[in-house]
């Protein structure tokens, strides 16, 4: 019988700058877009075989590699200040460089064990209990991380940053960073810290903050699609419209189609809703003139695809729901982000939410970001997870560890999954939760 996996914390302490924030930096306002997200930390778990090979004791290695990370990342937030700061109502941030969390743990087994098959509930275990979804202990601090010690020597370390100051981009620009600061070896990624409430400038009446993010009780799964099935999927959904869809149009598709077939399924219904999937879009390279490609903050917004009950759920359809949806975002990119466009967008997405018969969906893409180049000096990461989903119906896609493929994390309803994982269409294009080594 296998032992219960166990986290032993070793330390718990904050991390504050190398040096005092300037006064003329002491203070990040928000955007609109910062002020409209919801009070959540967006997490991710880096695995790595070991910092230090040569060393055949892992409290050593342990030891080492703990101090070495949190001297780096101490010298990593003077870069970053608005992570060593804290929330100031819904308008800002204080960057008084009260610093992040830093806890140092040991996990009693080996990564492998993870690795083979793995679980949501255990990687929770690795990711710091900041990411609460609990106003006050949220707003407590903008950055955790959790550095977790195997005994065989192996490492994950769990990141979870605000995301009323982070999007993908930028958490991935962060880690970048931090690990090219750990290893010495000259920081390749350029930061920028544009100001974005000069372009979406907040507004007073969301001074009073934003409501954290609501958690319903969800089963998970993963779902690993290799290059090759992709290949075969992106054949199968092309069409006139859409030639050539993008393995992230496919692939959404396939999973909504067979989220909606599964609740359909489930309901017992002649009468079925209709279905909504809100997508997220980086609007660096949208807005005209672009933003830096490394700039610091939450430049990403959302836009909608909607299926109404009496529409046949067809894989060609979606994609050229999704391809027409996000062209016309980008025609209109500037005027979707004004504070009269996204009231009558929270709006709508309240009124859906209220009416109780559409189905919302959530999908969040992280593919294409470089995570597996996260070298803090002992190798490329052996896995990339971003497990821990928030909320019921929300699809997480990362990228495989050779680039080519896409790894999807989904969580729906108990009875809602039992149908999905059934799903023979599914089935013949995605893997259910494959060993991730």
């Amino acid at each position: 019988m296998d032992k219960e996996i166990k986290v032993e914390v070793i330390r718990n302490e904050p991390v504050k700058p190398s040096t005092p924030t300037p006064n003329h930096l002491r203070s990040y306002r928000f955007s609109l877009v910062d002020q409209i997200l919801p009070v959540y930390h967006t997490p991710v778990v880096l695995f790595y075989s070991s910092s230090n090979p040569s060393i055949d004791d892992p409290h050593t290695i342990a030891s080492q590699t703990s101090q070495l990370l949190r001297k780096s990342l101490s010298q990593t937030l003077t870069k970053f200040p608005q992570f060593a700061g804290r929330i100031r109502e819904n308008l800002s941030i204080e960057c008084n460089d009260e610093g992040a969390d830093f806890i140092e743990a040991r996990i009693n087994t080996p990564l492998s064990k993870i690795l083979k098959k793995p679980d949501s509930e255990t990687i929770k275990l690795l990711i710091p209990k900041s990411n609460a979804t609990k106003y006050e202990v949220a707003a407590a601090c903008m950055l955790a991380v959790q550095a977790n010690f195997f005994e065989c020597g192996g490492i994950a370390i769990g990141v979870c940053l605000s995301h009323k100051l982070a999007d993908a981009s930028t958490i991935s620009t962060f880690i970048n960073y931090w690990a090219e600061t750990t290893s010495e070896s000259g920081n390749k990624f350029e930061i920028s810290q544009f100001d974005s409430s000069s372009l979406f400038p907040p507004h007073d009446s969301l001074a009073s903050g934003q409501s954290p993010m609501e958690v319903e009780e969800s089963a998970v799964t993963r779902l690993v699609f290799d290059a090759s099935r992709i290949a075969a999927l992106k054949s199968k959904v092309g069409s006139a419209i859409v030639k050539n869809p993008t393995r992230v149009e496919a692939v959404m598709a396939l999973i909504w189609k067979c989220a909606m077939e599964a609740k359909r399924s489930s309901s017992g219904r002649d009468h079925h809703c209709s279905s909504v999937m809100y997508g997220s879009v980086n609007i660096r390279k949208r807005l005209v003139p672009n933003l830096p490609e490394n700039s610091i903050g939450n430049h990403a917004w959302i836009y909608a695809v909607k299926i109404e009950p009496e529409n046949e759920i067809e894989l060609q359809g979606l994609v050229s729901l999704h391809r027409k949806a996000i062209g016309e975002f980008t025609e209109s990119c500037e005027e979707r982000l004004t504070w009269e466009a996204i009231c009558r967008h929270t709006s709508e997405m309240n009124d859906f939410i209220k009416s109780g018969d559409i189905d919302i969906f959530i999908g969040t893409n992280w593919c294409r970001l470089p995570y597996y180049e996260v070298n803090f000096g002992w190798g490329k990461p052996l896995w990339v997870c971003k497990a821990t989903i928030a909320t019921k119906n929300l699809v997480a896609l990362t990228d495989t560890r050779d680039g080519d493929g896409i790894e999807a994390w989904l969580a729906l309803s108990a009875e809602q999954m039992t149908f999905f994982e059934r799903n023979q269409e599914l089935l013949a294009f995605a893997s259910l939760n494959p060993s991730a080594i």
